[in-house]
């Protein structure tokens, strides 16, 4: 989708005359909506998780991919992985994820992508939730990777941030 915007410019010059005019300039912004992608599309395999739907969107130099876990908790901002592709490492998801994986250290853990950092806890209901951060540079890009998962099911196995597996597309970045 792209818009276009009027913006009102204040012009002034001192030649024989002087004064100002008022011209308008003709400002393009271009905003691109997120588009519902296949799994195999994905930088970074989901493995061992039930997905709902996987997006891509450009936006500022970035791309942003996300996908939709299955939420049995139905609260807002859980169960999403977060994978953004840009020039630097991302410490926290982009707000309109409504998370944000803790700012102290995590326990280290590895999958096939490389390092990463992983936070567990139990909730007072029940639910259990595992949230993760994970960078891994490639070339002159940064893949960056948020998990934040929770589920109600005692039987749900949280060990699938260890399955995560880079996919063919992760290569061509």
């Amino acid at each position: 989708m792209s818009s276009i915007t009027s913006v009102p410019l204040l012009m002034c010059g001192i030649v024989a005359l002087s004064g100002c005019q008022l011209i308008q300039q003709a400002q393009q912004q271009k905003i691109y909506d997120p588009i519902e992608i296949d799994e195999y599309q994905l930088p970074v395999l989901l493995e061992g998780i039930e997905t709902v739907k996987s997006f891509r969107q450009s936006r500022n130099g970035e791309t942003w991919f996300w996908t939709q876990l299955e939420n049995n908790t139905y609260l807002p901002g859980e169960n999403y992985v977060v994978q953004i592709i840009s020039r630097s490492p991302l410490k926290q998801p982009p707000n309109m994820f409504s998370f944000t994986v803790p700012s102290s250290d995590g326990q280290l853990a590895y999958n096939d992508i490389g390092p990463y950092q992983q936070w567990t806890e139990t909730r007072e209901g029940g639910e259990r939730c595992v949230m993760a951060r994970q960078s891994t540079r490639n070339d002159n890009f940064w893949l960056s990777v948020f998990t934040h998962y929770c589920t109600a099911n005692e039987y749900q196995d949280l060990a699938w941030v260890n399955q995560l597996k880079p996919s063919l597309l992760l290569e061509g970045f």
